[in-house]
């Protein structure tokens, strides 16, 4: 599913395919199950929701509530806001520089911030309750916030984590007996 440029949508959604939303679109909801959903720069979306597939967000795009994925990554580039939280259960969260209000959140995928990116709510890393099946099944996530990023909130770890914070990044307190700081 495509949108032209600058238009008005209410909700963008398809069950298999990807959802591409063009700049300076306004829209209230972007919504797929089996594809990745693209947000270029400028636009306007009230939230992100895909089951298979990656989220990928431009600059300067404001998202008014919750960006999530269950299997794919999420990137959120320069000067982007998501008013919600940020969620892949199996996939990298890299934050470029953009803000997000609520958590950022996953289960068995790495995070990455980076270019003064500020996380308000913190950032969890939930435990698997599931069956862990094939290679890495062990390895622990990594979590690496630069010398100008900033996460106000709390960092809880519920599972083995590799935290690596830059000299200059603000911090929450961290909790979680399984982390290795490097």
């Amino acid at each position: 599913m495509k949108t032209s440029a600058g238009e008005t949508y209410g909700s963008l959604s398809t069950d298999n395919g990807s959802v591409h939303v063009a700049s300076g679109v306004t829209a209230d909801k972007a919504k797929t199950v089996n594809g990745e959903i693209e947000v270029e720069n400028n636009a306007k979306i009230g939230e992100l929701s895909t089951v298979n597939g990656s989220v990928d967000i431009g600059d300067d795009v404001a998202v008014a509530r919750n960006a999530t994925t269950v299997n794919g990554g999420i990137d959120l580039g320069k000067r982007s806001r998501v008013g919600g939280d940020v969620q892949s259960v199996n996939g990298e969260i890299e934050i470029e520089g953009g803000e997000v209000v609520g958590k950022v959140i996953t289960t068995k995928g790495d995070i990455d911030l980076t270019d003064g990116a500020r996380v308000q709510g913190g950032i969890h890393v939930k435990k698997n309750n599931g069956v862990e099946w094939g290679w890495g099944k062990d390895q622990p996530n990594k979590v690496h916030i630069c010398s100008t990023c900033v996460v106000e909130g709390e960092l809880r770890f519920d599972r083995p984590v590799e935290l690596h914070v830059e000299n200059g990044a603000r911090i929450g307190n961290v909790i979680g007996d399984q982390v290795t700081r490097r």
